[in-house]
C-alpha cells in the first residue's frame, strides 16, 4: 500500500516542545501534551505560520519553505536586477497589480504566498543581505485572514524586524505593510431585488433593507464572491475578481494554450509551483485559473469555456469543513449540480465534474485530475 505523503511533518527528535508551534496555530493542529508536543495532520490546514516560528526546525512543509524562496528571490533578483521585494498574500489580492498601485512601485520581484504570516524572519534578512532596499508587504485585514492568525502575526513579526534592520544599518521602515480584502461591488441600477446575495451570503453582509436595490455592509463582506456567481442580474462584481477579468483569463489561455481540460480552482484548495515557469501540466493538456473561492465559479465561464472548444472542465474545491469562506465548496456543488442537469440536455454532463482536496496532501490534485483525464478519454 502507497504511503500517502502529507504536506506538514513533525521531526519529535528536533523537537525541544517549547509550545510556540501549539501557542500560534490557528486550527489546533499542534497540541502540547504531557510535555510532548504532537501533530494532528488531519486538523491542519497548512498555513505554515508554525513552520515559519519553529526555533528548532522540528517542522518541514512542501509549499514555500526557506531553501526554495531564498532561492526564488535570489534567481529573481539576479534575472531583473530588482531591488524591490512585494510579498502578497493570496488572500488579498487577485494579481500584483493592485500592490504595485498601493505601493507605488514598478520594478520588484513578486512573491504570492498563502499567507503573509508564514514568511520565516530569515527571509526578510535574507533579501536585505542579497540587495533588496524594500520590501512591501500586503496581507488581508486582520479580521478576515484566511488563516485567523496570519495577518496579526505577519504585522508583529515586521514591527520587531524594522528595529533589527533600523540597529543593523539598513535603514528605518525597509518593510512596509498594508492591508487589503477584496469586496463586492453593486451596481444598484441593475439589481432587482432577487435576494439571492441576501440568502447565500456566509456573513449577513447583504441586506434587502432598502425599497431600490440590496445593500451591502462591507465592513462584513469578506470578498468570498459567492453572491455575484448566484446574482441573475449580474449587479454584482469581485474586486480583482469581475466576470470580464475571468473572460480575458479564459481568452488568453485559450490563445496561448488551447488546453483539452480547463481546471477552475479554489486557491485554498490546493498552492502552485512558487517558480513561474514550472508548469503544474506540463503536457499543455491543461489550463488552470485559479480562483478566490469555489462558489466564485460562475456558470457563465463554464459555458464560455465549453464553447471555446474545451474537452473537460474540474472545479476544485475545498472540503465543506475546511473552506476558508464558509460555505464556498457547499454552494460550488450546488452550482455545479444544477449545471450538470441542464448540461445533460447536450450530453455534456460528463465533461463538468467537481472535486474536493486538501493542500495537506500534496498529490491530491494530480491525483483527481488524473482521474479525470481517464473518464474523459473516450471522449477526445
Amino acid at each position: 500500500m502507497t504511503e500517502v505523503r502529507v504536506a506538514l511533518q513533525l521531526n519529535e527528535d528536533y523537537c525541544s516542545n517549547c509550545s510556540i508551534c501549539s501557542s500560534l496555530c490557528p486550527f489546533e493542529a499542534l497540541t502540547r501534551r504531557d510535555g510532548k508536543t504532537f501533530l494532528e495532520i488531519e486538523k491542519c490546514h497548512v498555513c505554515g505560520i508554525c513552520y515559519s516560528s519553529c526555533p528548532a526546525k522540528a517542522l518541514s512543509i512542501d509549499y514555500y519553505d526557506i531553501d526554495s524562496l531564498v532561492s526564488y528571490i535570489k534567481e529573481s533578483k539576479r534575472d531583473s536586477d530588482a531591488n524591490a521585494l512585494v510579498i502578497m498574500c493570496k488572500g488579498s489580492a487577485s494579481d500584483f497589480t493592485l500592490p504595485q498601485e498601493l505601493f507605488g512601485v514598478s520594478k520588484f520581484i513578486p512573491l504570492s504566498v498563502p499567507c503573509v504570516g508564514r514568511i520565516p524572519e530569515e527571509i526578510f534578512l535574507s533579501a536585505v543581505t542579497i540587495g533588496i532596499r524594500k520590501i512591501y508587504v500586503l496581507a488581508c485585514q486582520e479580521g478576515f485572514c484566511r488563516f485567523k492568525k496570519g495577518s496579526l502575526i505577519a504585522g508583529r513579526k515586521i514591527k520587531a524586524l524594522n528595529l533589527l534592520l533600523e540597529q543593523l544599518g539598513y535603514g528605518k521602515e525597509v518593510i512596509s505593510l498594508k492591508q487589503n480584502t477584496p469586496k463586492v461591488v453593486a451596481d444598484r441600477d441593475r439589481c432587482i431585488k432577487c435576494g439571492n446575495c441576501v440568502f447565500y451570503c456566509p456573513y449577513n453582509a447583504a441586506k434587502l433593507e432598502s425599497p431600490e436595490a440590496a445593500e451591502f455592509d462591507l465592513e462584513a463582506c469578506q470578498g468570498c464572491g459567492l453572491c455575484v456567481a448566484v446574482c441573475p442580474a449580474m449587479a454584482l462584481q469581485l474586486e480583482g475578481w469581475e466576470k470580464e477579468r475571468i473572460s480575458v483569463l479564459l481568452s488568453k489561455l485559450f490563445s496561448e494554450q488551447k488546453p483539452k481540460i480547463l481546471v477552475f480552482r479554489c486557491q485554498w484548495a490546493a498552492f502552485p509551483p512558487l517558480f513561474p515557469p514550472l508548469k503544474e501540466e506540463p503536457d499543455g493538456n491543461v489550463g488552470i485559473i485559479d480562483l478566490p473561492c469555489a462558489g466564485r465559479v460562475d456558470a457563465l465561464h463554464i459555458l464560455e469555456a465549453f464553447n471555446k472548444g474545451v474537452d473537460g472542465i474540474l472545479i476544485v474545491a475545498c472540503p465543506e469543513e475546511e473552506c476558508k469562506l464558509k460555505e464556498g465548496s457547499k454552494v460550488a456543488q450546488l452550482q455545479v449540480k444544477a449545471l450538470k442537469e441542464k448540461l445533460s440536455q447536450i450530453g455534456f454532463e460528463e465533461r463538468l465534474h467537481l472535486c474536493t482536496i486538501s493542500p495537506r496532501y500534496p498529490q491530491s490534485f494530480s491525483s483527481e485530475l488524473r482521474q479525470f483525464k481517464q473518464r474523459l478519454a473516450g471522449k477526445w
